[in-house]
Parts: C-alpha cells; sequence; structure tokens
C-alpha cells in the first residue's frame, strides 16, 4: 500500500486572554491512497495502456518486428524481419507461442498508433499536433531491411552518406536520439515511456482481419481521410483533433498513407523501407489477398497482460 505522509500538528498555547497557534512537524498523519495495479509482459513485449475511456487492463504488443528463430516468432532485436510469410501463417506463427498470442488485430494497431501520436516526444516540434510524426526507416537509399539497436540508439543501422556500410554510431546518435528528434528515428514512445521498434518503417506488418469496405474512391494520405467517416475512419484513422495543422506542408503529419482503392482484403500498416514518406504509423494497404508474401512484408504479435503481484 502506498502512502502519502502529510507532516503537522498544532501547539496550542493558551494564554489569559489570547491563543497562539504554533506549526510543528514532529506529528504526522497517514493518508492511504488507492492501491495501484501494475501490469507485466512476457520478454521482449511491452505493456500498451488502455485509453481514458477504457477499462484496465491494456495489451503486450511486441517490441521488434517478429524475427524467425529457428521457425518460432521471436520479439528480438537482432535479425532482420521475418518477411516472405503470408497473412494466415503470420496468425499461425503467433498462435504457436501459446494461448493468449495472437497477430496484432487492426482495433490494438490503431490505439497503439493512437496512443503514439498523443505523445509528444513523437512529434518534431515536441508538442502534439504540431510538425510531423517520425516515420523510421522508409527509404532503401539508407540500407536494406534493418535489425534493431538499443533504444539509445534509434538510427541504428542507417547508412546516411551511403557508403556501402552502417555509419558510426556516434555519428548516428550526433543527428537521432530519443531526445533529438529525426524523421528517420526508428523508434516511437508510448504515453507510458515504453518504446516500440519499426512501428512505422523497414517492413510492413500484416494485420488479423480482412477488410473489404475500403469506403474511399482513392488513394490518399491518412490526415486527408480522417474525415471520411464510416468503417474506414474508424478502424484506420485517428480522430480529427490528433491532425497536424498544416498536414500539406508536413508530410501530411508523418501519419502515412492509404492504399484503399484496390480490391480490399488483407490488411498490412506502417510502410516500409521502399514507401518513403508515404510510411507512418498509420500507413495502411489493402490491395493484397491473404496469400500474399514479400521480403519487406512482416508481422508482430499481441498477447494478455498480467497483473503483477502486489
Amino acid at each position: 500500500m502506498e502512502r502519502i505522509l502529510f507532516y503537522s500538528a498544532l501547539l496550542i498555547s493558551l494564554s489569559a486572554c489570547s491563543l497562539d497557534l504554533k506549526k510543528v512537524t514532529d506529528a504526522l498523519t497517514e493518508i492511504p491512497e488507492e492501491d495501484v495495479i501494475q501490469y507485466s509482459c512476457p520478454a521482449g513485449y511491452v505493456y500498451v495502456p488502455p485509453s481514458a475511456s477504457e477499462t484496465p487492463p491494456g495489451f503486450c504488443v511486441a517490441k521488434y518486428e517478429m524475427k524467425d528463430v529457428a521457425g518460432i516468432a521471436t520479439s528480438q532485436a537482432g535479425g532482420t524481419p521475418w518477411g516472405n510469410i503470408d497473412r494466415d501463417d503470420a496468425i499461425t506463427a503467433c498462435q504457436a507461442l501459446g494461448s493468449d498470442y495472437d497477430l496484432i488485430s487492426t482495433a490494438q494497431w490503431n490505439k497503439i498508433a493512437t496512443n503514439i501520436t498523443e505523445t509528444t516526444a513523437n512529434w518534431s516540434s515536441g508538442a502534439v499536433t504540431s510538425g510531423a510524426l517520425n516515420r523510421g526507416h522508409f527509404d532503401n537509399s539508407y540500407g536494406s531491411l534493418l535489425e534493431a539497436g538499443g533504444d539509445d540508439h534509434p538510427c541504428y543501422g542507417y547508412d546516411f552518406d551511403s557508403s556501402g556500410a552502417a555509419d558510426s554510431q556516434a555519428s548516428l546518435d550526433a543527428v537521432c536520439s530519443p531526445s533529438l528528434w529525426h524523421e528517420n528515428r526508428r523508434t516511437h514512445q508510448l504515453s507510458n515511456g515504453e518504446v516500440l521498434w519499426d512501428f512505422a518503417g523497414n517492413s510492413w506488418e500484416w494485420n488479423k482481419e480482412d477488410f473489404t469496405d475500403p469506403g474511399a474512391s482513392s488513394n490518399d494520405y491518412i490526415a486527408d481521410l480522417v474525415g471520411l467517416g464510416g468503417s474506414f475512419a474508424t478502424l484506420f484513422a485517428p480522430s480529427s483533433s490528433l491532425v497536424c495543422a498544416s498536414p500539406n506542408s508536413n508530410e501530411y503529419c508523418g501519419m502515412g498513407f492509404a492504399w484503399i482503392n484496390g480490391p480490399g482484403g488483407a490488411i498490412a500498416r506502417g510502410g516500409s523501407l521502399y514507401n518513403g514518406t508515404d510510411t507512418g504509423v498509420f500507413a495502411v494497404d489493402l490491395d493484397n489477398s491473404t496469400s500474399y508474401s514479400n521480403t519487406h512484408v512482416g508481422f508482430r504479435c499481441v498477447t494478455s497482460a498480467t497483473a503483477a503481484p502486489q
């Protein structure tokens, strides 16, 4: 039980005609606070807190794009993302981890993307809706699919000088760090301080459901489609209050592009190293079937959060 201690006392001195009050600090009163339940996640996963309108707990999501470790979907920094896997095989790979594991759903993806958008550390200006969100590894001229690094080195692996090898870590850290925003920063911070790698860029990531009602006649930036309404806006876009000022001059808020006028079907999110500034945490591609696979289409698993012992 956490307690807040308030130190106060009153020393009452009486005289024939007056009452003097003098404060001392040698007595205390204890006022209990409500217990706060903490939730934990498996190694390689981070806790996504519920929104203000939701009831705890939230859920756990893989910190990294899944890697193929002897056929087991593993959330770890080392190794390139598990690609060349179709949507249904990605579901199978996540569910094979245990009864509480699954491929990330569209609703869960949007909860994370919204949380990222509501967190100041992810915006170029340091203020929500001002400037743009960082978009990660969205330019293949800076290297192929990349493994992740430590959270203190969010531009890990980049070849900004096009030398054919990753730049020195010192040179990368000089322009890109947890406190120094860069459009290619590969990490995003959640509201609880947890860090996710490559939620935008590097590799597209499958979502669990199908979607066959694109709801728009042409492809467009997410920031332009927020007001579209219907199932598209609910599943794939943030609220209008999170759109940045002057989207056209701010890389459409860094939210990404929506390829939605195709046949619909399988859902991929986030963009890849081949999508340039169309990459972003809300980016969505509905053009592919569930049997499609490519080296730059991977996935991310989720699982239930566990209440920590009190």
